[in-house]
């Protein structure tokens, strides 16, 4: 089931809430209350994901069968080592044969599978290193399927999210932390079905139309898939938080405005945080981190972002993405270790941190070229034509795409149709207010939690959710459950 749909805002959310506060408010005893919450939790999440597909749920269900035995086998002390290996290493080994498969024989590829497959490498490791004390099934079918994380994260370590979760069973109900998450909510869906999905429009046709390609729409067809990424998973992390915080329960940050990144690095402590940490965690520190000499510490933050174009896609195109990002995060390290320790003055701190931001974002949109190329002829052809396409007006598929009815129909009855640029004036109200929330606007979890809860954020609550719902017809998938 997807976030952005009707079954889930008009049926299972509402229902999931009821009956979760039901439970919560109405039960009295600590351990029977926890006790009916774990097993709701459980089958609420069963239900959720169980909508995508019987066989994700087959394959899901196996692979927790396959943990479990895995977890029982370290408990019992014998060989904890080898069984600990054992478990990483089939776990990874499932998780390569679906994508391949999927690739090269057209085999499905299971809703979601890296991230639960994640979580429960993670908690195996944990497990044998001793950071998780005592094992309990309940606790770790939550863990593994509590549904507002299942699809894309985040990555939460077991010991935050099971503590954090024990402690939103004992809370009160309140209402102004569930008018801040419908407020969260609103915004999250906002993003993903009014912005990204309008905005993947135009991409779809830059990417099948390269040739034909100007200038500027070369140029824009770049950014509009940099926006695209942010405000689709932005919009992910922000409904997925949501949930959790009418819940009373706070999911780990995952996303905290990386286009406003200062280098690389910067962008990949804001991106995917939980994902960057995880793969610090269990592949960077494991290899020697940066305790083994330089030469083998950007050796091995090579290894790390070469591994995570593979794991994003099959094909060389990745495997660019991946090194560009690799190559730029040792240059960068490199710079900052041999920059002088003095503190710039404020007005080269400030210009330091513009054409920082801004190499960065131009840099990260560079790779994700590749990142949604066909091939790497492809993605050197539209560099290409945003060098030699020249300046000409816009085809009208590429525009059009942006004339929602909503807005369109206003601009038609103003004097503003006298215009030439009329039929592109909503493709460049897009790009603007993109732009704005991109760059200058506050962290949607920041700003929902700190709001002051009055008539005109409830009005921008009910507009947002109002809007985004009535545009679910034409919504897509989240582009991380790909991965």
């Amino acid at each position: 089931m997807l976030f952005n749909s009707y079954e889930f805002m008009l049926l299972f959310l509402p229902i999931f809430l009821a009956a979760y506060f039901l439970i919560r408010t109405n039960i009295k005893d600590h351990k029977k209350k926890e006790s009916y919450l774990n097993v709701f939790m459980i089958l609420g999440a069963l239900i959720f994901y169980g909508l995508f597909d019987f066989k994700n749920s087959v394959i899901l269900c196996m692979s927790i069968f396959l943990n479990i035995n895995v977890i029982n086998c370290i408990r019992l002390k014998k060989n904890t080592k080898v069984w600990m290996i054992a478990g990483v290493v089939t776990n990874v080994a499932v998780l390569f044969f679906f994508k391949y498969s999927a690739v090269y024989n057209g085999m499905f590829f299971p809703v979601a599978i890296s991230f639960y497959t994640f979580n429960q490498i993670s908690y195996i490791v944990d497990f044998y290193r001793g950071e998780i004390k005592e094992y309990d099934m309940m606790d770790y079918l939550i863990y593994i399927l509590f549904f507002p994380k299942i699809l894309q994260g985040p990555l939460m370590c077991f010991a935050d999210f099971n503590s954090g979760l024990k402690r939103a069973y004992e809370e009160n109900m309140d209402w102004e932390k569930i008018m801040r998450g419908l407020l969260l909510l609103s915004m999250g869906l906002f993003k993903k079905v009014i912005l990204a999905d309008t905005f993947a429009k135009a991409v779809e046709y830059g990417f099948s139309a390269i040739p034909n390609l100007g200038r500027t729409e070369a140029i824009l067809t770049a950014v509009f898939y940099s926006f695209q990424l942010y405000f689709d998973f932005s919009g992910y992390c922000d409904i997925a938080a949501s949930v959790c915080l009418m819940m009373g329960f706070e999911l780990a940050l995952n996303f905290d405005s990386p286009y406003k990144a200062v280098d690389i690095g910067d962008f990949w402590d804001r991106w995917h945080i939980t994902l960057t940490k995880f793969v610090t965690k269990y592949v960077y520190i494991p290899l020697g981190g940066s305790r083994k000499g330089q030469l083998r510490t950007y050796l091995n933050i090579f290894f790390v972002f070469l591994l995570s174009g593979i794991w994003h896609g099959n094909g060389s195109t990745f495997v660019v993405w991946g090194i560009m990002h690799g190559v730029l995060s040792i240059i960068t390290r490199m710079v900052k270790k041999a920059g002088k320790k003095g503190a710039d003055s404020r007005l080269a701190a400030i210009c330091k941190k513009l054409f920082g931001t801004f190499f960065t974002f131009v840099y990260v949109t560079a790779a994700w070229v590749f990142f949604r190329a066909e091939s790497i002829s492809d993605a050197l052809l539209l560099f290409k034509r945003m060098f030699v396409g020249g300046i000409r007006p816009f085809y009208s598929t590429f525009a059009d795409g942006f004339n929602l009815d909503e807005i369109w129909y206003v601009i038609k009855v103003t004097p503003i149709m006298k215009f030439s640029f009329a039929w592109d004036i909503c493709l460049w109200l897009f790009l603007i207010v993109g732009s704005a929330i991109i760059f200058f606007g506050k962290n949607a979890i920041a700003y929902s939690k700190e709001c002051k809860i009055n008539l005109g954020t409830t009005v921008l609550t009910a507009v947002l959710m109002i809007w985004s719902i009535i545009s679910f017809s034409g919504v897509s998938t989240f582009l991380y459950m790909n991965f």
